[in-house]
C-alpha cells in the first residue's frame, strides 16, 4: 500500500476515488491543482493521480513538478477529454499510465497496484551476469557488440515476470528471437509459446484467428475453434507486426489485458486466462497513436517493459559472431562443409549496410554455404553487390574514423545521401525482380514509402528502374 496524492477539481470524483483507494489500504490527499502543487512542495508521495484539465494548476505542471522534485515517483494522468495531443504529451513528459473519464474504479485501483507492486523478481545467483543468464537460457540470442548489451540486460531482468513487453526495431533485426528468450527465460518455459504475425492474416479472419469463435458463430463456422490466445493458456502469445492489428481488434485485445478475459466470436460467456503478451512493431506505434491508426490506450498497456532492437549496421562488429553461426547451422542443415569466411570477405561483409538485417545475413550465409559446398569462403563467392565499393551508411560512418579523409568543402551533403539511397533503392529492386513488396522489407521500409520515393525519382526523371 502507498501514499497516493489524488490532485482533481471534481469534488465530487475526487470523494469517490479516494474513498476507493482507502479502502484498499492506501493512504490518500485529495486536493485540487494549486493545493496539489503546494503538497508537492512540502511533501513526499509513493504516486500521483492527477486530472489534466483543471483550471489555474493544470495536470501538466503537477506531473512536471512530480518529476522534477522525484524523478523516480509515478504518475497517472486522467483527463475526461480522449484527445490524442494531451496522450501522447502526459505519457512523453513521464505518465506512467493514462485513463479516460469515465473509468471504472477497479481499472485505477489495478494501475495503482501494477505500479506500486510490480511482481518481484528472483535475485539472480550471486556473480551470475546477463551473459551467463544468455548462456543459460537463450544461446540462441548472438551478440557482443555495445548496443546490443543494453538490451541482453533488460532481458534477463524481465523475462521471469509477467509484464508486457513491447519489443521494436527495423524488420529482420530478430524481434522474434528476443520475444523467444523472454519466453524460455521464465517460469512459463515449459507452458506454449505462441507466435502470431499479426500482418499475415485476412482482416475478415483475425477476430476468429486471436480469439477463437463457437459454433454457428457466423455462416460457414460449422465447428467451434480454439483461437490463438486459448492455444497459449499458461503461457506466452507473440503478437509480432500488432501496428497492423484493425481498431476494432485492438478493442478487443485492451479488454483481455485488462479482465484477462476471453470471448470467442459467438459466445456470451467469457474465458478466463492466463496468458504474459509480447508484442513487436516496426513502425513507430507514438507515430501511430497521433495519428489516429493506433489506440492510445493499448500502447501504454503494451508498452510497459519497451525493448528497442539496434538494426545490424549499428552493431557491425557482431557480424563474425553471426556469420559463424549461421554457417554452422547452415553447414548441419544441408549437410556441407563450409569453413567460414576468409579475411577479406569479412571485410566487405563488415562494409555493407544489410539494409533487411540479421534476416538478409542469414539467407546470404545460407544460399552462399548451399553452394559453396566445402572450403572457405571468399570474395569471389560473394554477389556482386557486396563485391563492389560503394558508398553507404556503414561506410560513409567509418568515414569519421581517424585516418579517412572526409568531403572536401563544397561537397553537397544532400546529393550524396541521395546519390546512395538512389543505389540502394535500385539494387533492392534489381535483388528482388522489381517486386516492390520484398525490395521495401530488404530495405526496411515501408511499401508506401518506398513507391513515394520511386515516384520522385521519375519525377525528377532518374532511370526508371522499378518496373
Amino acid at each position: 500500500m502507498g501514499k497516493v496524492l489524488l490532485c482533481d477539481d471534481e469534488l465530487a470524483l475526487s470523494r469517490t476515488l479516494s474513498r476507493a483507494l482507502r479502502g484498499v489500504g492506501h493512504e490518500v490527499t485529495t486536493s485540487d491543482g494549486p493545493g496539489g502543487k503546494a503538497h508537492l512542495e512540502r511533501e513526499r508521495f509513493d504516486l500521483v493521480v492527477t486530472d489534466i484539465r483543471m483550471p489555474e494548476v493544470n495536470g501538466f505542471e503537477i506531473l512536471n513538478l512530480a518529476r522534477a522534485s522525484a524523478p523516480a515517483m509515478p504518475v497517472i494522468a486522467m483527463s475526461g477529454s480522449a484527445e490524442v495531443a494531451d496522450v501522447v504529451r502526459a505519457m512523453h513528459a513521464g505518465a506512467r499510465d493514462f485513463l479516460i473519464k469515465p473509468f471504472e474504479v477497479s481499472l485505477l485501483k489495478d494501475a495503482i497496484a501494477e505500479i506500486l507492486s510490480p511482481p518481484p523478481t528472483p535475485p539472480a545467483p550471486a556473480g551470475k551476469t546477463s551473459a551467463a543468464w544468455r548462456d543459460e537460457h537463450a544461446p540462441f540470442l548472438l551478440g557482443q557488440d555495445a548496443s546490443m548489451l543494453p538490451v541482453l540486460q533488460l532481458v534477463s531482468q524481465v523475462a521471469d515476470t509477467r509484464c508486457t513487453v513491447l519489443i521494436t526495431g527495423e524488420s529482420g533485426t530478430g524481434k522474434e528471437l528476443v520475444a523467444r528468450s523472454l519466453h524460455v527465460g521464465s517460469g512459463r518455459r515449459d507452458r506454449p509459446f505462441v507466435a502470431v504475425n499479426c500482418a499475415a492474416i485476412p482482416p475478415a479472419l483475425v477476430e476468429s484467428e486471436l480469439f477463437g469463435h463457437a459454433k454457428g458463430a457466423f455462416t460457414g463456422a460449422t465447428a467451434a475453434r480454439v483461437g490463438r490466445f486459448a492455444q497459449a493458456d499458461g503461457g506466452t502469445i507473440f503478437l509480432d507486426e500488432i501496428g497492423e492489428m484493425e481498431p476494432g481488434v485492438q478493442a478487443k485485445l485492451l479488454r483481455l489485458i485488462q479482465d484477462g478475459q476471453l470471448y470467442p466470436v459467438g459466445q456470451e460467456e467469457p474465458q478466463t486466462i492466463d496468458v504474459r503478451i509480447l508484442a513487436a512493431t516496426n513502425r513507430n506505434l507514438e507515430n501511430e497513436v497521433t495519428s489516429g491508426r493506433f489506440r492510445a490506450d493499448l500502447f501504454w498497456r503494451l508498452n510497459v517493459i519497451p525493448v528497442e532492437l539496434p538494426p545490424l549496421r549499428r552493431r557491425l562488429s557482431d557480424i563474425p559472431l553471426l556469420v559463424d553461426g549461421f554457417v554452422r547451422n547452415a553447414n548441419e542443415r544441408h549437410k556441407r562443409r563450409v569453413a567460414g569466411l576468409d579475411a577479406d570477405a569479412m571485410a566487405l561483409l563488415r562494409a555493407y549496410a544489410w539494409p533487411g538485417n540479421i534476416r538478409e545475413l542469414e539467407n546470404l550465409i545460407e544460399r552462399l554455404v548451399i553452394v559453396k559446398a566445402a572450403g572457405a569462403l571468399s570474395v569471389a563467392d560473394l554477389p556482386a553487390a557486396l563485391r563492389v565499393p560503394r558508398a553507404t551508411p556503414a561506410s560513409m560512418a567509418a568515414a569519421s574514423s581517424p585516418g579517412i579523409e572526409l568531403p572536401q568543402s563544397g561537397t553537397d551533403l544532400r546529393a550524396m545521401l541521395e546519390a546512395v539511397e538512389d543505389r540502394m533503392i535500385t539494387e533492392a529492386l534489381e535483388r528482388t525482380a522489381g517486386n516492390k513488396n520484398r525490395a521495401a522489407e530488404l530495405l526496411g521500409l515501408n511499401r508506401t514509402t518506398l513507391v513515394e520515393k520511386l515516384r520522385r525519382r521519375r519525377q525528377a526523371g532518374a532511370p526508371d528502374t522499378d518496373g
